[in-house]
């Protein structure tokens, strides 16, 4: 057996990985796919260098042309909660998009296939999402309807949005269904407060002592995280974007842990962010808020404009995140019963 030279990963992290005779990159796939299966975690996608594959896209290519390898996996209730959370998102922004379209009558083809292409993508997450909870469709009943009502609702929607052409046709569509991106979001969120997810959970994610844990923990973290925003902020005005850089990698590490926790805790302790309020603004609100400035660094990364990063980070990341022990007070005591 020899040590591999290619350095493989796993969700950022270096492992240790040997090789007996491995030569290609779908060597390694295959020996992190068996890793994954034995631990019930879900490998989805892999970085190759700078690029990104799909398992079912991975180039067969020699590893003495790859330096780095990187195997995202995640267990089978974060697939569920990253793919629902998408999905609730994807349905707010459509739900904006047939307001607009019904009070200017301002919409074009190009618009309707790529709502056609969103509409079959949920569909195909709604299906997913299911089987990972191992629902079928008439195990579950939204607005007195079981789930394949809904599922057929949806598809003859699609259909009639695809069979219509003219425009006036298209606003009467629109018109007709404005309503039905929120009764699918709510179905999501419905799967989310299920016992099936409970037990998914259960099964492959953290306790619920650890949860609780963890959100303390995070309010404990809070102060210095809240400092540590700052003196990024300052090391990027300064010129010492490899001190921001490394603040900041340690903030989103904060965010991702706090963020996975939170959402952990709604199916676990059935309980509703929409219901943590804090001056009138619900937990739901602010982790979208939070999730929306977290894309926007993200952007501004990469167009490398450290200007606009640090302003962000000290005058919006900042000041959202300042009352977040407050949210956590809240759900702890939620979560108890108080």
């Amino acid at each position: 057996m020899k040590r591999c030279d290619v350095q493989v990963m796993i969700n950022d992290f270096p492992v240790d990985f040997e090789l007996q005779n491995d030569k290609k990159v779908s060597d390694i796939i295959q020996s992190i796919s068996e890793w994954t299966r034995e631990r019930d975690l879900v490998f989805y996608e892999m970085y190759i260098d700078d690029g990104r594959y799909s398992l079912d896209m991975v180039p067969d290519i020699s590893l003495s042309d790859v330096k780095t390898i990187n195997c995202i996996v995640q267990s089978r209730a974060d697939v569920v909660f990253s793919s629902v959370d998408e999905a609730a998102r994807y349905c707010d922004r459509v739900s904006a998009f047939i307001k607009h379209v019904v009070e200017t009558g301002e919409c074009n083809r190009n618009d309707i296939e790529d709502l056609l292409t969103g509409i079959s993508w949920l569909l195909e997450v709604l299906t997913k999402v299911c089987t990972f909870l191992g629902l079928n469709h008439d195990g579950l009943k939204y607005k007195d309807h079981e789930l394949s009502h809904h599922i057929s609702a949806f598809e003859t929607f699609r259909d009639s949005l695809n069979a219509v052409m003219d425009t006036a046709h298209v606003l009467t569509v629109l018109q007709d269904n404005r309503g039905i991106f929120l009764d699918v979001k709510y179905i999501f969120r419905m799967l989310l407060l299920s016992e099936e997810m409970r037990s998914l959970i259960v099964q492959s994610i953290d306790s619920p002592d650890v949860l609780i844990s963890s959100l303390r923990q995070t309010k404990d973290e809070l102060p210095d995280q809240l400092a540590g925003i700052r003196a990024a902020a300052i090391a990027y005005q300064t010129g010492k974007d490899a001190e921001g850089s490394e603040r900041l990698k340690s903030f989103i590490d904060f965010i991702y842990r706090y963020t996975r926790t939170c959402y952990q805790a709604v199916p676990m302790f059935r309980v509703d962010l929409a219901e943590i309020d804090v001056d009138g603004v619900s937990l739901e609100l602010k982790n979208r808020e939070l999730r929306n400035l977290l894309h926007e660094v993200t952007v501004i990364m990469e167009n490398n404009d450290i200007i606009s990063l640090s302003d962000v980070l000290e005058y919006e990341i900042r000041p959202n995140l300042e009352n977040l022990g407050a949210y956590i007070d809240v759900l702890l005591d939620k979560i108890s019963g108080k």
